[in-house]
């Protein structure tokens, strides 16, 4: 038998079918301490028990369907992957139609718990978009076309809600698979030059505060009271936390809520303060760990289905991250972006394990 590294796994014989579930419990563990780990700091950030409580419920949600798919038979939900997109729209749909009392339709609020239609689409296009590539031998250009198309009005639902970030996000779930897929280099160069000479059309549709987060960006000092003062007290919080961090709830910038938002987008600088530069190492190490092992479960699967799936999940989390952190020290603009399983957040944190899960569920052996 083949060594694989770094890989604690366990096959448990299934006597009806014949086959192995092998867990790579690297991947579940790391998983687990991450989400832990995001509880204790929404706790720290936020000094709210309610939302510790709720995060909680969430968590345990996400663990009971991370194990529910991890032990599911992927080939026998390949349909049900291909036309999960429907889904996705419809929701997206919904949101858009039914009222709301802000700016933006995100929600959709079912009695005390709400979900985000685009969270849940960012999870559900590639998935549909690999099953759709991988279900002929033979990739066609029309195939490309469809899930390009596809991805467009998805893109075109979650901008217009409006969520630039999460848009953003949407529009490469739906791009990665197409690449991973095998799309020529000359078509892909075409296609990016056709998305550069769209940019105006969607400068164009953004609101003024979207526009706002741009100029900011380019010039945060120009409205450090206003406009760049999210920035402002995020870098003062990752500044202060020097080497080792001021400790647990010990940060200033958090503690008496100079940083907006600190329990979700800008929880990282919360982290950095508390625990410092070597805090904010060890993250990044278990991230670059977890996506290493999911990477690894899309190069050894002999499953054209697999490997886009597993592939294109582990890069999107992976896009997640590092997008999030780019935000919060600002080399990009703010466009509200959750940190993976540390984040305040139920649907991206049951999104985010029910991907693992998935992901999990490549490796049966059959």
């Amino acid at each position: 038998m083949q060594n694989k590294p770094l890989s604690f796994s366990v096959d448990i014989k299934l006597r009806k079918t014949n086959s192995k579930i092998n867990f790579d419990f690297s991947i579940i563990l790391t998983v687990i301490v991450l989400s832990l780990f995001g509880l204790a700091m929404i706790y720290s950030a936020s000094g709210s028990t309610m939302l510790l409580y709720k995060q909680g419920i969430y968590f345990l949600i996400g663990m009971m369907l991370m194990f529910i798919a991890a032990i599911s038979n992927f080939r026998k939900m390949e349909p049900i992957y291909l036309n999960g997109v429907w889904v996705g729209f419809f929701f997206l749909i919904l949101v858009l139609i039914l009222p709301n009392s802000g700016t933006t339709n995100r929600w959709i609020n079912i009695g005390f718990i709400g979900f985000q239609p685009s969270e849940l689409m960012r999870f559900l296009l590639p998935i549909s978009a690999a099953a759709y590539l991988s279900r002929n031998p033979q990739i066609k250009f029309s195939d490309w076309l469809v899930v390009a198309i596809t991805t467009l009005i998805a893109f075109l639902l979650v901008f217009f809600q409006p969520d630039f970030g999460t848009s953003a996000i949407v529009l490469l779930s739906g791009l990665v698979p197409i690449v991973l897929s095998g799309m020529p280099w000359p078509y892909i160069f075409y296609s990016f030059l056709a998305g550069l000479a769209v940019l105006p059309f969607l400068w164009m549709s953004l609101l003024d505060y979207q526009r706002e987060r741009v100029f900011t960006f380019f010039s945060p000092d120009t409205d450090i009271l206003g406009s760049g003062w999210n920035i402002a007290q995020s870098k003062i919080a990752i500044g202060s936390g020097q080497f080792l961090g001021k400790g647990f709830s010990e940060g200033s910038q958090s503690q008496l809520d100079f940083i907006p938002e600190s329990h979700t987008d800008f929880i990282f600088a919360v982290i950095v303060e508390e625990f410092g530069f070597l805090g904010a190492l060890i993250l990044f190490l278990l991230y670059a760990f977890l996506i290493h092992r999911l990477l690894f479960v899309a190069r050894m699967s002999n499953s054209k289905f697999a490997k886009l799936v597993a592939g294109t999940l582990s890069i999107i989390l992976a896009a997640y991250v590092t997008l999030n952190i780019s935000m919060v020290v600002g080399i990009f603009p703010v466009v509200g972006m959750p940190l993976p399983f540390i984040s305040q957040g139920g649907t991206a944190l049951v999104v985010n394990m029910i991907t693992i899960g998935i992901i999990l569920s490549l490796r049966r052996i059959n």
